[in-house]
């Protein structure tokens, strides 16, 4: 099991509910995000989404009629879920409190697509991120869908420096392992969190059974320089994301990205 005390101060000190609406570069990687799956996704699936935070996706993808169950580990995220379901009346969402890393009570095959949006990147070791892509390719029907979110190491790295907190020699090693629980960051959400590479995350979901469907970037290379989007105006942003959403698959596109979505798909 995760020992999730830190997960669970984070994120009752910093509220997931605005993220992805809070800036242009947050909705860019929800639009794509979305856009990805779509493509991806039959009409009316049953779908499983882990560390649904505050239902962004879920809630979202219930409203295009799909048969949604929404989880996540911390109980601040779970007890929201409920709230904003209540108030928006999807009751048709089931919110369920879960641990990625051990789906007890769903049987195998349960459903068409599992997303794996949040959970993986806050799986420090390989052990753990194994286990979590192994309940994904149980839970999900042959041949279903697995999606995964990762956070590319290149822009985590170059984010510090652009805050002008640059890390000590052993701890830019320890960041380049696949098993780091190093608490001694200077910013506090790389004490809970797992930084990756394009090749790495594919190689872990090969490993585990399944077979790469699309690999994309899904904010681009704006998140190095954000006040770029933030100065368009909404037609000129469409625009741009227009063209985003065209390129996002490209090696170099997300190469450049702080946020990537593998699809995958269960051989």
């Amino acid at each position: 099991m995760i020992d999730h005390s830190l997960l669970a101060r984070h994120y009752e000190s910093f509220s997931e509910g605005p993220r992805l609406q809070k800036s242009r570069v947050r909705r860019l990687e929800y639009d794509t995000t979305l856009h990805v799956l779509d493509r991806h996704l039959s009409p009316r699936s049953a779908v499983l989404e882990l560390g649904a935070g505050h239902g962004a996706y879920s809630f979202r993808l219930a409203r295009q009629g799909h048969r949604v169950t929404a989880t996540d580990l911390v109980d601040v995220n779970v007890e929201a879920m409920l709230t904003l379901a209540q108030e928006e009346g999807l009751d048709s969402v089931d919110i369920r409190r879960a641990d990625a890393t051990h789906l007890d009570g769903i049987t195998d095959g349960a459903y068409d697509a599992v997303l794996c949006l949040g959970p993986f990147y806050h799986l420090r070791t390989r052990q753990l991120r194994r286990r979590c892509l192994l309940e994904c390719r149980r839970v999900v029907r042959d041949g279903g869908m697995v999606a995964v979110s990762y956070i590319n190491r290149v822009f985590a790295v170059n984010y510090l420096l652009r805050k002008g907190s640059p890390l000590t020699a052993d701890q830019y090693a320890s960041l380049m392992q696949p098993d780091d629980e190093r608490v001694d960051y200077p910013d506090e959400f790389f004490n809970v969190a797992h930084f990756s590479t394009q090749e790495a995350v594919e190689a872990e979901l090969r490993a585990a059974g399944l077979e790469i469907v699309e690999h994309a970037g899904t904010d681009g290379a704006c998140g190095f320089f954000p006040e770029t989007l933030e100065g368009l105006d909404e037609a000129a942003y469409l625009d741009y994301r227009d063209y985003h959403l065209t390129t996002c698959s490209q090696p170099s596109q997300r190469g450049a990205s702080s946020h990537c979505l593998v699809v995958a798909r269960k051989i």
